[in-house]
C-alpha cells in the first residue's frame, strides 16, 4: 500500500499547471503574492455567467416581507407557525438585478460607486447584492441587527452613495430620510414600506437593460477594483468597515475548494469535479446572515457557483430549522458551530435524516464535534475552515479523514496563503509547534479598514502580515490548532492557560451543550478560570456545579491549575452574537458578579444558575 501523500505533496498536484487551482505569482499594491490563476477577475463576470448558466432552475426558497400588522410581540411566536415563503428562480434573480442596476445607472452610479445593503435574509438583499456588482459598484453590507445610533454611525462611516433596506430597516431609519439636515444618502425599500420609497415598482417595469449586459462603461472594472465592505463583527462598540477588492473577496470561491480536493488526493480517490448544469441539484439552509462574509462569501457565492437551492432563514431559530430542512430535503447545513449543535440535539430532527455535506466556521468549534457528526449522520462529508472578515473567510480548511484524526485542528493553510506563528509582543517568528500570535499573509487580505487608517497600519505591516489576533500553533504537517483569542487568555500566577482547552474538556461531558470558559479576578494569582456551561435537553436535575467538577477532575483531561474553580449552569442557550458567536464580554461580567458574591459568602457553592 502506497504512502498517504503529503499536504504539500496534495498541494503540489492540486495547482498543477493546467488545473483549476493552477497558482501564479503577481505583485499587487507593491507585494508580491500567490494568486488563483483562474479565479473570476469580477463579481460581476461571474455572476452573470452563473445566472444564465443556472437560469430555469429554482434559486431562493426566501421569507416574505413580515406583514405590517405583525407586532414583535408576536414575531417569535408567528415565525414558528408561520413562514409565509416564496420561490424565486436563478433567471428571476437575474431580471429583477438588470432593472434594478438600470435604475442606478441612470442615477449616475457605477464603477466604484458604494451601495449599501441592509436587512435581513431575503430575496430582496440578494437582487440588490447582484445589481450592485452589474454596475461594478461596492456593495456595503449593513450589519442589520445594529442599534440606530450603531446603523447611523456605519452609514457615515463609509459614506454610500445609496442605501437599500429592508422593511424593518426603513422603519429604523426612515425618520432620517425626511430630515435633510442629517447629509445621509438616499434611502429605499425593497419591499413594500411606509417610512421609505420603495423599488417594487421598478423590479415590476420592464426596461432595456441591454446597455448593463454589454458592461457599457465598465472599462475601469478589474480584480484590484474596490468590491466589498464587511463589518467586522464586534461583540460591542462600533465595528470597523472592512474593506476588498474583487480579487480579495474572491479568492475565497475558489479557496473552497482546497479542502474537499485535498481529502481526496489524501485518501487516494479523484478529487471531486466542478459542478456542471447537468448535476442534480441539491439544496442548503442559509443559517446565518448574508452580510457577514461566511453568509456571503462562502454560502451564498458557493450557491451561485455550484447553482444550489438556497433555503433562508430571516434569523436562527431551531425548530423553524428543523421544519425546513424536513420541507425543503435540505441536504447541505452549516454555518457556525452552534447551528450544528443545536440541529444534533434538536429532539424534532426526525432520526432517518441525512445530509451530504455539513460544514462549519467563522466561530471555534469542540474538538468533539467532527466525532459527534459522524456518528450521528456517518456518510455526510465533514468540513471546517477558518478565517476571518479581514481575510474574506478561509485562510485554512480541512476535510475528511484529516479532521477525524485531528479535530481540534482547523487545518493546513490554503495554497495561496501564509501563516506565521510569532511573539505577541516583538512579532518574532515561533518554532513549530509553540504558541504564539497568528499572523496570516496572501491575496485574500483586506485592503483596509475603510475610514481609519491608525486601525489598519496596526493590523496589517508594509510586507502584509495581518496580526489575526488569535493565538495557536502548526504542527510538523502544516495543521493550524487555534487556542484563543489573545484578549482571551486566562493568566493565573503566570500560566497562561488557553480556554479552548477548558471548554474541551467540558464538552467531553455528554450532557453539555455549550461552554465558554474566562477569567474570574484573584487577589493574589490575578485570574483564576471560571466557566458557564448549558446543559443538553432531558439533561438529569441531578447534574449541578459539584458534579460537573468530579467529572472533569476524575477524567484528568486538565492540569490542577486549569480546572474552574467555579461553574455557572446557564439556563437556555449562551448568549450570542447574530454571527453566532459566543458573547464572553457580557459573560465575564455575569460570572465576575457571582464570583463576587461566592467570595462573600452569599451564594450556596453547590449549584449556582443564572439566566441573563
Amino acid at each position: 500500500m502506497s504512502a498517504q501523500p503529503s499536504i504539500a505533496e496534495c498541494d503540489r498536484i492540486m495547482t498543477s499547471p493546467g488545473s483549476i487551482l493552477e497558482m501564479e505569482e503577481q505583485v499587487i499594491h507593491g507585494r508580491k503574492v500567490r494568486v488563483w490563476k483562474h479565479l473570476p477577475p469580477t463579481f460581476r463576470q461571474f455572476l452573470l455567467h452563473t445566472l444564465h448558466t443556472y437560469s430555469s432552475r429554482q434559486f431562493l426558497s426566501s421569507p416574505l416581507p413580515i406583514p405590517k400588522s405583525t407586532s414583535q410581540a408576536s414575531l417569535s411566536t408567528e415565525l414558528n407557525q408561520l413562514d409565509p415563503r416564496e420561490n424565486v428562480t436563478f433567471g428571476q434573480v437575474l431580471e429583477k438585478s438588470l432593472r434594478l442596476a438600470s435604475w442606478m445607472r441612470k442615477r449616475g452610479l457605477g464603477v466604484g460607486s458604494r451601495i449599501m445593503i441592509g436587512g435581513r435574509n431575503c430575496t430582496g438583499f440578494i437582487v440588490a447584492f447582484v445589481a450592485t456588482h452589474l454596475i461594478g459598484g461596492v456593495a456595503i453590507f449593513l450589519n442589520a441587527w445594529l442599534s440606530r445610533e450603531q446603523l447611523i454611525w456605519s452609514i457615515r462611516t463609509t459614506e454610500p452613495s445609496l442605501v437599500l433596506l429592508d422593511e424593518e430597516r426603513a422603519e429604523i431609519l426612515g425618520p432620517y430620510h425626511h430630515v435633510k439636515e442629517t447629509g445621509l444618502p438616499d434611502m429605499y425599500c425593497w419591499s413594500e414600506s411606509s417610512h421609505l420609497p420603495t423599488l417594487l415598482e421598478i423590479f415590476d417595469t420592464p426596461t432595456d437593460v441591454n446597455a448593463i449586459l454589454r458592461g457599457e462603461g465598465l472599462e475601469a472594472l478589474g480584480p484590484e477594483s474596490d468590491a466589498v465592505v464587511f463589518f467586522s463583527s464586534g461583540t460591542s462598540g462600533f465595528p470597523k468597515a472592512v474593506l476588498s477588492t474583487q480579487r480579495m473577496a474572491l479568492t475565497n470561491l475558489w479557496s473552497g475548494l482546497v479542502a474537499p480536493t485535498r481529502a481526496a488526493l489524501r485518501a487516494g480517490i479523484p478529487p471531486p469535479p466542478l459542478p456542471k448544469p447537468t448535476d442534480p441539484q441539491r439544496t442548503l439552509l442559509l443559517a446565518i446572515p448574508l452580510f457577514h462574509v461566511t453568509g456571503c462569501l462562502s454560502w451564498l457565492m458557493r450557491a451561485f457557483f455550484a447553482g444550489s437551492k438556497m433555503v433562508l432563514m430571516r434569523r436562527w431559530n431551531t425548530a423553524e430549522a428543523v421544519n425546513l430542512i424536513v420541507d425543503e430535503n435540505v441536504r447541505i447545513i452549516g454555518g457556525v458551530p452552534a447551528v450544528i449543535s443545536s440541529i444534533i440535539q434538536s429532539p424534532l430532527l426526525p432520526t432517518s435524516q441525512t445530509f451530504d455535506t455539513v460544514f462549519y466556521g467563522g466561530a471555534p468549534p469542540s474538538s468533539h464535534m467532527p466525532k459527534e457528526v459522524k456518528t450521528k449522520w456517518p456518510k455526510a462529508g465533514l468540513v471546517q475552515g477558518y478565517g476571518l472578515t479581514e481575510t474574506n473567510a478561509y485562510v485554512c480548511s480541512v476535510a475528511g479523514a484529516d479532521y477525524l484524526d485531528r479535530p481540534d485542528s482547523t487545518g493546513p493553510p490554503v495554497p495561496i496563503c501564509d501563516l506565521r506563528i510569532t511573539d505577541p509582543d516583538t512579532k518574532r517568528p515561533l518554532p513549530t509547534g509553540e504558541v504564539g500570535l497568528i499572523l496570516v499573509n496572501g491575496p485574500q487580505v483586506m485592503k483596509c479598514y475603510l475610514g481609519d487608517e491608525v486601525a489598519t497600519t496596526k493590523a496589517v505591516d508594509k510586507q502584509g502580515w495581518l496580526d489575526t489576533g488569535d493565538v495557536g500553533y502548526v504542527d510538523q504537517d502544516g495543521f493550524l490548532y487555534i487556542k484563543d483569542r489573545i484578549k482571551d487568555i486566562i493568566i493565573r500566577g503566570g500560566e497562561n492557560i488557553p480556554s479552548s482547552d477548558i471548554e474541551n474538556a467540558l464538552y467531553a461531558l455528554p450532557y453539555i451543550s455549550e461552554v465558554a470558559a474566562v477569567p474570574l479576578p484573584h487577589p493574589i494569582l490575578g485570574e483564576v478560570v471560571g466557566a458557564i456551561v448549558s446543559l443538553r435537553p432531558g439533561t438529569k436535575k441531578t447534574i449541578n456545579e459539584k458534579s460537573i467538577l468530579d467529572e472533569v477532575k476524575s477524567r484528568k483531561s486538565l492540569p490542577r491549575f486549569a480546572i474552574p474553580e467555579m461553574v455557572m449552569i446557564h439556563l437556555g442557550e449562551l448568549p450570542k452574537n447574530v454571527n453566532g458567536k459566543i458573547l464572553k464580554k457580557d459573560l465575564k461580567l455575569l460570572m465576575a458578579k457571582q464570583w463576587k458574591k461566592r467570595q462573600e459568602g452569599v451564594l450556596d457553592s453547590t449549584a449556582i444558575k443564572a439566566k441573563l
